[in-house]
C-alpha cells in the first residue's frame, strides 16, 4: 500500500519550493499550522510559535502584526498548493485505478478519505472553521480543484456511466454527492470526535445506493 501524503508532508514539501518565504518565516508558519492543529487557533502565542519554530519572538512579530495575518499566511499556500498536491497524490494513488463496479470506486475513495480524515484530524479541524467562515478562501479554492476532479475523477465516472454502473447524472452531481456525504462526515467527526473509520460501510452502502443506475 503507497503511503499517502499528510497535510502537513504536502505544507512542508510546497513551502519549501516558495523562494519569497525566507528559511525563518517558513518554519514560523509550519510551526503555527502544528501548533493551531494541536490546541486551536485561540489557545496558542506567538510566543509559543516562536519557541516551536526555533526564532525569536521579536521575528514573528517583524513579520506578521496580529496572528490573524500568521493564519492568513498559512492558508495561502493551501490555495495555491497544498490542497491541490493533496487531490493529485490522491488521485495518482486512488481515483485511476481500473475500477470495474461503482461498488469498489466507492469503496476505495471512502476508505481512503476516512482514512485520511482520520490521519489528519486536527489539522482538518482548523482549516474546516476557516474555510466554513471565510468566503474569500473558498472563492479562490474553487477554481483550483474543479480542474483536478474533471481530469482525474470525471473519466472513470463517464467509463462506469458507459458500463451501466452509475446512475446517468452529470459528473458533477455525481462527484457532488460523494464529495458532499465526506464533507458532512468530516463535520460530524470533528464536533462530535467520532472515529470516522468505523462508519465507512454505512457510507459506502448510502452512496452506492443513491448511484445505482434507475
Amino acid at each position: 500500500m503507497v503511503k499517502e501524503m499528510t497535510i502537513q508532508d504536502a505544507f512542508q514539501s510546497v513551502m519549501a519550493t516558495r523562494g519569497d518565504v525566507p528559511p525563518k518565516q517558513q518554519r514560523v508558519l509550519a510551526a503555527s499550522l502544528v501548533l493551531f492543529a494541536e490546541q486551536g487557533f485561540s489557545n496558542t502565542t506567538t510566543k509559543q510559535i516562536a519557541a516551536r519554530a526555533g526564532v525569536a519572538e521579536g521575528t514573528v512579530y517583524r513579520r506578521y502584526k496580529t496572528k490573524d495575518e500568521l493564519l492568513a499566511a498559512v492558508l495561502a499556500p493551501f490555495v495555491s498548493g497544498v490542497l491541490p498536491s493533496l487531490i493529485g497524490d490522491f488521485a495518482n494513488n486512488i481515483v485511476k485505478r481500473d475500477y470495474l463496479t461503482r461498488h469498489d470506486l466507492i469503496a476505495a475513495v471512502i476508505q481512503d478519505r476516512l482514512h485520511f480524515i482520520q490521519e489528519n484530524r486536527d489539522v482538518l479541524q482548523v482549516l474546516l472553521t476557516e474555510f466554513l467562515v471565510r468566503s474569500d478562501v473558498r472563492e479562490q479554492l474553487i477554481p483550483q480543484v474543479m480542474p483536478l476532479l474533471q481530469h482525474n475523477l470525471y473519466p472513470v465516472l463517464d467509463r462506469l456511466k458507459t458500463n451501466g454502473e452509475l446512475i446517468d447524472w452529470p459528473d458533477d452531481r455525481i462527484a457532488q454527492f460523494m464529495i458532499g456525504t465526506m464533507m458532512s462526515q468530516l463535520v460530524r467527526g470533528v464536533l462530535a470526535d467520532e472515529e470516522v473509520e468505523s462508519v465507512g460501510p454505512i457510507m459506502i452502502a448510502f452512496i452506492e445506493k443513491g448511484l445505482a443506475p434507475e
